[in-house]
């Protein structure tokens, strides 16, 4: 009977050579699958077998059967093949976005009787699987199933701590909660910015708050972040210099304007949320968005009324409309906004 074994138990396992016939990896945690991949093709085959007993498939561009013939030869000059199976999107409630017949009775026949010669793997990136299908209650009865969803922020600062410390560097409490928010509190992106910040310290071995603000690159939505929180301060100079900035960067007015909106949407839905007694958990499953965005935007509506909220949500929406149907000067829609925002003045509704 296939069981939910934790990442680091089965990781071990691995290294150690001791293999299932076939697993379920499931989860979206990249640097996670990525590690599992690594260690998978480290211990499974030998390095001059790759090229025969290694395959990997992609189930948006190959069907099952392909699959299912490959797993089932006999491995050639070695012990035992090797096959990733990538976005089985078949196991989940997902419409196919490509015309691919599959064949799920082939499949659900091999996790029967699995070859002991093959380690079958099959990555599904997604949140959960559709445990009404056959096919999905025989691989949970057959696979080794690794659990790699989306760590928790404190999760992810636990790893991530860990991570700094086994490479002999220290970092301030600032700079760890600067890079926890630039990099949206998620692991795979703020493993993948923790070489510069290695290479930077080299002498030190201590990451400061400076050298992340330096070093991580603010994504659009941290951009727009900032600079929602600029309008809701009224810092005007601010906010429009930030705003020319992105302007500079070629980014679209109408998709600042969409996204600044989006985001004080969120603000909205958080302060009724919280307003009716939810907690922060809650608040995220009801929206079902990640938990550290519901987190910043509870910090956020702390310091505003909910008059200050609706009226610069109200000017982002009159902004919108105007973008849309070509009214005035695009690139100078944002400006009129943030100063009758600042002003206290609305935004008149000239349509």
């Amino acid at each position: 009977m296939g069981k939910k074994l934790n990442y680091t138990t089965e990781l071990t396992k691995i290294n150690k050579k001791e293999f299932s016939a076939v697993y379920l990896v499931l989860g979206t945690e990249e640097y996670l699958a990525d590690n599992l991949k690594k260690a998978f093709i480290e211990h499974v085959i030998a390095p001059d077998e790759m090229d025969l007993n290694f395959s990997s498939f992609d189930m948006e561009e190959t069907p099952l059967s392909t699959v299912l013939n490959d797993a089932e030869s006999i491995p050639f000059f070695g012990e035992r093949r090797l096959i990733f199976v990538n976005r089985p999107a078949f196991l989940t409630g997902e419409k196919a976005k490509h015309k691919i017949e599959h064949d799920i009775e082939g499949l659900i026949d091999y996790l029967q009787q699995p070859s002991p010669s093959t380690v079958l793997v099959l990555f599904a990136p997604y949140e959960k699987l559709d445990q009404r299908k056959k096919v999905v209650k025989q691989l949970k009865k057959t696979a080794t199933t690794i659990d790699i969803a989306a760590l928790s922020e404190k999760d992810t600062r636990k790893f991530l701590q860990d991570t700094i410390a086994n490479e002999g560097y220290t970092i301030t409490p600032e700079a760890f909660d600067t890079m926890i928010q630039l990099t949206d509190a998620n692991l795979s992106t703020a493993i993948g910015e923790l070489p510069k910040l290695f290479l930077y310290a080299t002498e030190t071995k201590k990451i400061i708050k400076s050298a992340v603000e330096e070093l991580i690159s603010k994504s659009l939505e941290q951009n727009i972040f900032l600079l929602n929180e600029m309008v809701l301060k009224k810092q005007v100079g601010s906010a429009l210099d930030l705003y020319q900035e992105l302007l500079l960067q070629k980014e679209d007015p109408i998709k600042i304007n969409a996204i600044m909106t989006s985001q004080f949407r969120l603000l909205f839905q958080v302060f009724i949320l919280a307003k009716q007694g939810f907690q922060q958990n809650e608040i995220a499953a009801t929206l079902k968005v990640h938990p550290f965005r519901v987190k910043l935007a509870s910090q956020q509506i702390r310091k505003y009324d909910e008059h200050t909220l609706t009226e610069a949500f109200e000017g982002l929406i009159e902004t919108e409309y105007r973008l849309k149907t070509g009214q005035g000067n695009r690139n100078m829609q944002f400006e009129l906004f943030i100063l009758q925002f600042a002003e206290g003045k609305g935004i008149g509704k000239q349509k």
